[in-house]
């Protein structure tokens, strides 16, 4: 894949990371992009941790890690990843924990690591509720299944919508992957940058 392949699908699968209103999320790329993938994500802030290789597609988690860090510090959910064998102190081995956990799924050994939700910036309750529910009885689908609150989710569906829209818009621009992750952060560019700082 070339660079501007590779800045498409990370708008495409990533662009409420890109914007600062999602703390993370899971990028699937066909495998041996690693080095594009770098050189895309150059000149932003954003990580890349490898969860799983297959023969032809590697999974990645990309994090805001200063996002990433202040959900760690949340009581409630660091609780819950306490609970799931998390070592929240350590940010290095949450995310060796939840690759380890990950490709044990893919090599169906294990069931699939729902706490991921959490880190991907989903409501606790709404995790609890997907794994209480085996995925069943939601109130709402959308970039997550909702089981509480249907107002908040639909605000952030709404939110997460229109930063994959308007980063796909800009990708299809020529712009790269660096200049619309600075744009969604411009004093002067007209989103909704107080309303995304609520929700991460």
């Amino acid at each position: 894949m070339g660079t501007e392949a590779i800045g498409y699908v990370l708008g495409q699968q990533c662009a409420p990371v890109i914007a600062g209103v999602k703390p993370s999320n899971l990028l699937i790329v066909e495998k041996g992009n690693q080095n594009g993938l770098r050189h895309v994500l150059r000149g932003t802030e954003l990580c890349t941790y490898l969860l799983h290789a297959s023969a032809e597609k590697e999974y990645w988690l990309l994090f805001d890690p200063e996002a990433m860090q202040r959900l760690l510090e949340e009581p409630d959910k660091r609780c819950y990843l306490q609970e799931c064998g998390y070592k929240t102190d350590d940010m290095d081995q949450v995310l060796e924990r939840l690759a380890k956990r990950f490709r044990n799924y893919k090599r169906k050994r294990a069931d699939f690591p729902h706490e991921m939700g959490v880190l991907f910036g989903y409501p606790l309750n709404d995790v609890r509720g997907f794994i209480e529910n085996g995925g069943k009885n939601f109130k709402r689908s959308g970039y997550w299944k909702v089981y509480d609150d249907v107002a908040y989710a639909d605000q952030i569906f709404i939110l997460y919508e229109s930063a994959r829209r308007m980063a796909l818009r800009l990708c299809g621009q020529g712009w790269r992957i660096s200049d619309i992750w600075k744009c969604f952060r411009s004093a002067e560019f007209q989103w909704e940058p107080d309303l995304a700082r609520q929700f991460i």
